[in-house]
């Protein structure tokens, strides 16, 4: 039985009417804005019908490049960590890069040794998605190591490289909505043991301070201890309370919703209830919840294309170049949010 011949990359060229450069960049995942998405898409599209497959091996072999990259996610559990991370490998696949993920084992020791192997398997180079154990130290390595990073999510004061949400801007989204619907005392929801709101946090004090008064806010801290739920029961039964909550993210404003309907106060009835995330479900929830959108899907994209571009210097340049991009959310207005109500309401 005679084998058949194997399809080669000038064929799919042939077959795609491109040139072969553009066919390896494009199964590389090394792309830029000089090839368009239709192209890109015919080209995968050609070397699937002919069964092209990329030699990885002789790929590296040749240019030191694998076009396999790696990521290292803090948890895949939760409400936004596991969407973003999904997310983040839809992006890969639609431009055919290679995205193998890893969630982050507990101490720093542990996540470099993670990193090390990143290294022996020749990926080019890593996300590492929010915070993780020792990040600072990771970046370093990773720079010793000749790798490329980009850290996503991590806040303003985590590692460079980054991609960002603008959370200034999202969190002016909804001052600007709970001010417009007449609330003038507003108080930021906060878990003291998430350190990736301490962003908002502080982008909400800044605010209050500027608003000189004419804003009265107060950040209240939802722990999970039977002490601290009473304390804030206390403050929303106090004659000058809130009429508004600003959760620092959809996952807490679930907890919180949920506590408030147990003890009888109604949203947004009694007090309207925002959140900040946009997780899958929020839409569903009883009541649909008021939030800021992350741009998940563009900081996906973003991200991998810094990642591509920073594997494509030299490592001179790349330890040199540290940017910072950020991407605007959205507010979705929905249920949990109205006009305030002034009038007492009892506690369960």
């Amino acid at each position: 039985m005679k084998t058949p011949k194997r399809i080669g990359i000038i064929e799919v060229a042939r077959l795609a009417g491109v040139s072969a450069t553009t066919v390896s960049r494009v199964l590389n995942g090394q792309v830029d804005s000089r090839i368009s998405v239709e192209t890109q898409e015919r080209v995968r599209a050609t070397a699937n019908s002919v069964g092209y497959v990329v030699n990885r091996l002789a790929t590296s072999l040749r240019t030191h490049r694998t076009g396999v990259f790696g990521a290292i996610v803090n948890s895949l559990s939760g409400h936004y960590q596991p969407h973003l991370t999904s997310r983040l490998q839809a992006a890969a696949q639609r431009r055919g890069v290679e995205l193998l993920v890893a969630q982050a084992k507990a101490e720093a020791g542990e996540v470099a040794g993670q990193l090390r192997l990143f290294q022996e398997d020749f990926f080019d180079g890593v996300i590492m998605v929010s915070d993780l154990p020792g990040q600072q130290a990771l970046c370093d390595h990773l720079d010793r190591m000749g790798k490329a990073h980009v850290t996503l999510g991590a806040g303003l004061t985590g590692p460079l490289p980054a991609v960002l949400t603008d959370d200034r801007y999202g969190m002016n989204l909804l001052f600007d909505h709970l001010n417009g619907l007449g609330h003038r005392r507003i108080s930021f929801v906060y878990r003291i043991s998430r350190n990736a709101l301490r962003d908002r946090l502080a982008i909400f004090e800044e605010t209050i301070a500027a608003s000189q008064g004419s804003i009265a806010g107060d950040v209240i801290s939802f722990e999970r201890g039977e002490s601290d739920r009473k304390t804030f029961l206390g403050i929303l039964a106090s004659p000058e309370r809130p009429t508004a909550l600003i959760c620092g993210s959809d996952g807490l404003a679930i907890e919180v919703v949920a506590f408030l309907r147990d003890s009888g106060i109604r949203i947004p009835d009694d007090i309207s209830v925002v959140g900040y995330d946009n997780v899958p479900d929020t839409a569903y929830w009883a009541p649909p919840l008021t939030t800021v959108a992350q741009p998940t899907d563009q900081l996906c994209e973003a991200s991998l294309d810094l990642l591509v571009e920073l594997s494509n210097l030299p490592l001179e340049a790349r330890v040199a170049k540290r940017p910072i991009r950020f991407v605007p959310p959205e507010l979705v207005i929905r249920a949990s949010s109205s006009s305030p109500s002034l009038r007492p309401f009892s506690l369960a």
